[in-house]
């Protein structure tokens, strides 16, 4: 793979994780022929595949029930939002997820069900309403628009992110990290949005970056400069943000 198309790739997966509603076509079961759009909050994995927590009541789903290939959508925002005909959305990145959608069953769910719940607190009150349920949304292929002349396809192949060997201790990884390391993660947030925050907290972290909350924000990712697949690259990749940043800062104060 050429290095520009790798790079396109680490890009668009920094979209997703960096995205948290999505456009989600189905084809309408109401209309038969025709696509239908919504849209929806979701999850991504460490592998890169899509998790969506959605009602059997909502059209979306009973789409899917009858059909379910699907596509998720997610583009980067306009930073300004002042002058809606000086900022082009056509000019921004933006990410089409092609695959097939099947409802988790329980035995899928715990882990799902935690994670999802950490990045998405809001939507532990559907638990017991209105029949929400889980589904994945497994990439099989992707088209990617990064700017003018960044343009791919991309295969499933390609994208997903296999052989990560530290899943099952991403929580024991991120306590430590929340009991020991808060002063790296404050400095690493501080130079990478410009301003300062004081209750931080890491709440998941993927095989390219980590999730965190500030002072009780929604929550917000840093991307990783090297894909992590064992926990000694997640602990290099943090320490780098951290050095990284605190010399950053330094020869700014300076």
């Amino acid at each position: 793979m050429k290095p520009e198309k790798a790079q396109s790739i680490r890009n668009a997966l920094t979209l997703l994780r960096q995205s948290e509603v999505g456009v989600l076509s189905t084809h309408s079961k109401a209309c038969s022929g025709f696509p239908f759009g919504s849209v929806s909050t979701y999850l991504s994995t460490h592998e890169g595949d899509i998790i969506f927590y959605i009602s059997d009541l909502a059209q979306h789903t009973k789409n899917l029930n009858v059909d379910d290939r699907m596509c998720l959508t997610v583009f980067a925002s306009s930073d300004s939002g002042k002058n809606r005909y000086h900022d082009d959305p056509n000019a921004g990145a933006r990410l089409s997820v092609l695959g097939h959608a099947q409802k988790l069953d329980k035995s899928c769910e715990q882990g799902v069900v935690d994670r999802f719940f950490k990045l998405y607190p809001d939507s532990a009150r559907y638990q017991h309403t209105h029949d929400f349920m889980f589904y994945k949304l497994r990439c099989e292929r992707l088209r990617f628009i990064g700017g003018f002349g960044d343009i791919h396809w991309i295969r499933a192949e390609d994208w997903r992110i296999n052989d990560v060997d530290w899943a099952q201790s991403e929580q024991s990884m991120i306590e430590h990290m929340n009991e020991d390391h808060l002063d790296a993660m404050q400095v690493i947030y501080e130079h990478h949005f410009r301003t300062s925050g004081t209750d931080i907290e890491m709440l998941a972290i993927n095989p390219d970056g980590y999730f965190f909350t500030i002072d009780g924000s929604k929550p917000q990712f840093i991307p990783f400069k090297q894909i992590a697949k064992t926990a000694q690259e997640v602990r290099k990749e943090l320490v780098s943000l951290t050095n990284s940043a605190r010399a950053a800062l330094s020869q700014k104060a300076s």
